[in-house]
């Protein structure tokens, strides 16, 4: 039988031949979601034999990989701001990007605060977890338009015993949604449509819906702003996450319409979210 190190050997040459990203990250993922342990014990266990049986669920996801799956569909989940979040091919993966926003609006406010808290175009709900557990006294909205995708988002919140403090609706934008938050938040399809030919393979397996922001990628980010000062309490926040290249002109635009607002760049460097609020 063949050691663990033998077979992530192995793995990450198909991976390398297949494109993948971070061959040797991927294989380690996946050897331990293939024997049910932490990728820690994978690596401090490079010389334990594999079974067969384990190595056939093992081939298994890595032919999946190969193929450009992305690795959150295959094990099924994805780590968000300290949350494993259950990921399916109806909802965008978590990425650290969008994390990041999360972590900035998050900063903005007392984690003792009573706040109603709106995330648009939900997703797979990481945000609207992430911010019902680091407030523990906040009510959030989570609002999307695809009903696939809300379910999604409502196992999540099962899953992580939050679903008293969350809210699910589903929503064209504005359509249904009532009241006015403290924040409102999101991280809306932003790519404009001729560059999602040019994504990676893993990237176009995710679902368009939650990608394509139209032809100049602000089709639903512009009616989302238009909007977003009416549902603000007085001094809340507007936090988005954009494509490069889109957050210094969504920024000047609020402000000429009365908002003050700023850009923040991600780990990558690159100019991607917008703080903004009414004044």
């Amino acid at each position: 039988m063949p050691c663990a190190a033998q077979l992530l050997q192995s793995a990450v040459t198909r991976l390398q031949s297949a494109g993948s990203d971070e061959p040797q990250a991927n294989a380690e993922w996946l050897l331990a979601c293939a024997l049910n342990v932490s990728r820690t014990w994978v690596l401090a266990n490079a010389s334990r034999e594999i079974s067969p049986e384990d190595e056939a669920v093992f081939n298994r996801m890595l032919t999946r990989k190969e193929a450009g799956e992305p690795l959150s569909h295959i094990v099924g989940f994805q780590p968000f701001c300290g949350l494993d979040i259950r990921v399916t091919p109806d909802v965008l993966t978590p990425r650290p990007e969008t994390e990041e926003l999360a972590e900035l609006a998050a900063a903005a406010f007392d984690r003792r605060g009573r706040y109603e808290f709106l995330d648009m175009c939900t997703g797979s709900g990481c945000i609207a977890l992430a911010l019902a557990n680091k407030f523990p006294q906040a009510r959030v909205l989570a609002a999307d338009v695809s009903e696939a995708a809300l379910r999604v988002a409502q196992e999540n919140a099962r899953i992580h015993r939050l679903t008293e403090r969350i809210q699910f609706l589903q929503s064209d934008l504005w359509e249904n949604v009532m009241g006015t938050f403290d924040l409102i938040i999101s991280n809306p399809p932003y790519i404009p449509t001729a560059d999602l030919e040019g994504l990676t393979c893993e990237v176009k397996h995710e679902p368009r819906l939650a990608l394509d922001g139209g032809e100049d990628g602000y089709n639903i980010t512009r009616p989302l702003c238009q909007a977003a000062a009416g549902y603000l309490k007085p001094g809340g926040l507007l936090a988005l996450e954009l494509c490069k290249g889109q957050a210094w002109p969504l920024a000047r635009g609020l402000e000429e319409i009365g908002w003050k607002a700023e850009v923040k760049k991600d780990i990558f460097n690159i100019e991607r979210f917008v703080l903004a609020r009414k004044i």
